[in-house]
Parts: C-alpha cells; structure tokens; sequence
C-alpha cells in the first residue's frame, strides 16, 4: 500500500504527507539526538511493531530524510540528512508548545532520559549564554548524554563526552527538577558555579 496523500495543492499538505503519519515525528525526534541502530528505534519506539517500524523508516528515506550510515563499529546507523536536520526548529516549536499548551504526562507513559536532551534544546536561550563555553556530561544507569553550550549555540549526543568538564551522577530531570540536591548530582571535581550558568541558560 502507498503512503496515503491528502492531495491537495496547499505547502502544509505536503509536509504533512511527508511527516503527518503517526510515528514519523517520534523517529525524527530520536534522530535529532543522535544516529540510530533499527535496534535502538525498536527500543525506543515502544509498541511500534517491526513491520511498521520498517515501512516508516523506508518512507523517510524515499523521502531523502534520513539515509543509512556505517557507524564506528560497523554496524549500520539511521541518521538524518540535510533536509532531515533542516525540520529541528519545526520540531523544537512543537516541544515549547507543548510544554505549555500541551497535555499532562500520565505517570506510567514510556520515558526515555535521552529524550530530555532534546527538550534542554528546544528550553536554549541563546541570549542568556553570552561567553559560557561548557560541556555537561549526564550518566544514570545505562544512560549516558551530554550538551555542549559555546559561542551562543548548543548541541546534544548520547554516550560519553571525553572533554565534559562537569558530570552529573543523574538525569536531566534530577538536575533540572529537583530531584537532587547539587552535592549528590555533582561529581567530584566539577565546578558548581559553572553549572549555575548552565542552568541559567534555559528558560524555565
């Protein structure tokens, strides 16, 4: 069956036979973060189904939105193409808009922490980061994600960052919610005063 079109002549119908199908937002969002294994979207993308998942996935690349990329160990990786990447600030709005006009959480709604980083992006004030140069390093349990502010921009990744210079024994939601205090979030060595500027640099 081809992808269903809502055939009409109009900039938003279009986008949206492209991304309007249910999922597709969600694997570009995981994508936003960082390359995927069809593994790690399986993971992720809780209830989608293999067969879905694969006709999603090959929709998005015949749309020249994603391609396949052989990864450091040599396994093969989705990643986002340049007119993937280009739907970040789209998908950045949907994320504030959201968070304000947006429904509750449901306390047992599948949650993933590297989806935060996404959400420290979407909250970046560009303008309250004027000279902080900083890489913070996150690990709790399996994850490991990091966010990078210099020269008033920001980028995100999962894994480890070798030159973050402050690791938060926690999530982005225990630091940013309250969850911990500073003393048990903080790792040994890293420089609280800097990590208040971090802070500072989202809207909240």
């Amino acid at each position: 069956m081809g992808r269903r079109s809502y055939n009409q002549n109009c900039v938003l119908a279009r986008t949206s036979d492209v991304i309007g199908e249910r999922w597709t937002v969600l694997l570009l969002r995981d994508l936003l973060i960082s390359p995927r294994r069809y593994s790690d979207l399986l993971l992720s993308l809780k209830g989608i189904g293999t067969n879905l998942l694969a006709s999603r996935l090959k929709d998005l690349q015949d749309s020249g939105l994603i391609e396949q990329r052989e990864g450091d160990d040599g396994t093969s990786r989705y990643a986002l193409t340049e007119s993937g990447r280009a739907l970040e600030p789209a998908l950045l709005a949907l994320i504030r808009w959201g968070m304000i006009h947006g429904p509750e959480n449901r306390p047992r709604d599948h949650h993933r922490h590297d989806w935060d980083l996404l959400a420290l992006k979407a909250l970046f004030r560009d303008d309250l980061a004027d000279d902080l140069s900083v890489i913070v390093q996150f690990r709790s349990g399996d994850f490991e994600g990091w966010v990078l502010i210099e020269d008033r921009d920001i980028q995100i990744g999962t894994g480890q960052n070798p030159n973050a210079q402050i690791t938060i024994n926690g999530t982005v939601g225990d630091l940013f919610l309250g969850r911990k205090s500073l003393r048990e979030l903080i790792a040994e060595g890293g420089d609280a005063a800097s990590l208040d500027r971090f802070v500072s640099a989202f809207a909240g």
